[in-house]
């Protein structure tokens, strides 16, 4: 076998002092670094492409320094240094992100938001709260449910995620069928311009003043300005939540029943139909034996009464075409929910082995061609299980996971292939090829197909607001035309 190669020999470049003197007379001398493993730990987030390099004892992409900003006027000074002296800057915080957002692709400054991680006001009145971009999701779901409230958002990667990264992905947690996506959460965004400048949104819950900055900048992935806190929904600690398991003889009869159950208008917390392999793999951890398809449902809400009515008619829907299980599964789900994430990077740590999740999604009467389009692209190239979840009254997403194994490195050409056919896939049947991870590096290259015209739109913004690029370049196919000319520079 192939011997690893072993991270710790790499040589880099040492650091310019004047310029770590410069970033420490913004931020303080403590919060600067030009260490090398400093700069390596922000040199890749989870994208398996960061896995591959480090396997390959690579490290391609690393920043000049590191800087620790604790307030908006520090991302302001430092965001105004970088546009001065044309310096490429690149957000960043917990590093959970699987589509390379955060990668300083050209170089330059990481910016580390996590010192800006305070709560800072609850509003009871208003059901609202706001917190610093560098707040970790679990922190502030605690904070929020010791004063009787959660602000609904439920990622995967709610341990190791924070609020500023939500919002520049355009998140989603696994209750979004309930709570909305994380622009759905959004009131107002306080953050800095390219040039410094400082900008606060209002905080009217709906306004026709002209299109909606917030919305342009969620999901912007800190190509158009960087995010330092925001005011968001939140909600009563739900009094009831009650959850159950179904079986289904094929996906598209569960399709079918959670399409009823949303058009109910039943407000379900969660539905997550596995397909048939995805069901064998989650049979004995979930309690769900037997051939098919597994569905998990889940209702909660702050009003006993309501969401039992509620529960009951919704369990009903799928039970009529499906087989009750009983709470078993669902409770089992509920339990286990964020351990996902952590399998996954355990099984990219061993030898050459691939493993990656794509999320898409389309309306309704896309789903099933959806899913046997993009599922049939990657089965030549890796195995591959799919769950639809996500579900809304138009439409759901679909969660492929694909893993392939190999002792030699064309294990990393697998998982290009595998990546290039299933977004022509998605593309080609209707659906978009990001639900809630967003775009990054990784799939920036599909951007135009996506997009089309409105791709020059969103590149002219760009160089309205940051015309020396310096804000997290080569993300996106925005105001990089070199990242959507330069084929295969990632992928």
């Amino acid at each position: 076998m192939k011997q690893e190669p072993d991270i710790n020999k790499l040589k880099f470049p040492e650091p310019d002092p004047d310029l770590l003197t410069a970033l420490a007379g913004i931020v303080g001398e403590r919060h600067v670094s030009g260490r090398a493993l400093d700069r390596l730990a922000v040199s890749r987030d989870s994208w398996p492409q960061g896995y591959f390099w480090m396997r390959e004892g690579r490290a391609p992409l690393l920043p000049a320094a590191v800087a620790w900003p604790g307030s908006e006027d520090e991302v302001a000074e430092l965001i105004m240094w970088c546009a001065m002296n044309r310096v490429p800057l690149t957000p960043a915080a917990g590093g959970s992100g699987v589509c390379g957002a955060s990668i300083p692709a050209r170089g330059g400054i990481v910016m580390d938001l996590k010192r800006m991680n305070r709560p800072l006001e609850l509003n009871e009145i208003n059901h609202t709260a706001e917190a610093q971009a560098g707040i970790m999701g679990e922190t502030w779901e605690r904070w929020l449910n010791r004063r009787g409230f959660s602000l609904g958002h439920f990622p995967s990667s709610m341990y190791c995620s924070t609020l500023g990264g939500w919002l520049a992905s355009r998140s989603a947690g696994q209750l979004s069928s309930k709570y909305g996506k994380i622009e759905d959460m959004a009131l107002s965004l306080s953050g800095v311009l390219a040039d410094g400048s400082k900008f606060t949104s209002s905080d009217s819950p709906k306004s026709a003043a002209g299109p909606d900055l917030d919305q342009l900048i969620i999901g912007s992935e800190g190509t158009l300005a960087v995010i330092t806190s925001a005011v968001m929904a939140v909600h009563r600690l739900p009094e009831r939540s009650a959850f159950r398991g179904f079986m289904f003889e094929d996906l598209e009869s569960g399709v079918r029943a959670m399409r009823l159950v949303m058009r109910a208008g039943l407000d379900p917390a969660v539905m997550r139909l596995y397909d048939e392999l995805d069901t064998r793999f989650h049979a004995k951890s979930l309690g769900a034996e037997g051939p098919g398809c597994l569905l998990v449902a889940g209702f909660e809400g702050p009003d006993h009464e309501l969401t039992r009515a509620k529960a009951a008619k919704g369990f009903s829907i799928l039970a009529e075409a499906g087989r009750d299980l009983g709470p078993g599964p669902g409770e089992a789900w509920l339990g286990r929910r964020y351990s996902v994430s952590y399998n996954q990077s355990t099984v990219l740590s061993l030898g050459h082995t691939i493993l990656d999740t794509c999320e898409v999604a389309a309306v309704w009467s896309k789903i099933p061609g959806l899913y046997h389009a993009v599922r049939g692209a990657i089965a030549p190239h890796a195995l591959v299980t799919a769950h639809i979840s996500h579900v809304y009254s138009v439409g759901a997403a679909i969660y492929f996971t694909f893993v392939a194994g190999s002792e030699e490195p064309p294990a990393a050409e697998a998982y290009k292939a595998a990546w290039r056919a299933a977004m022509e896939a998605c593309l080609q049947a209707g659906g978009t090829i990001s639900h809630h991870h967003g775009i990054g590096a990784h799939k920036a290259r599909w951007m135009r197909a996506e997009l089309g015209p409105a791709l020059d739109i969103f590149n002219d913004l760009k160089l309205r607001l940051d015309p020396g690029t310096i804000l997290n370049p080569a993300k996106m196919g925005i105001g990089d035309t070199e990242t959507e000319d330069r084929d295969d520079q990632f992928l």
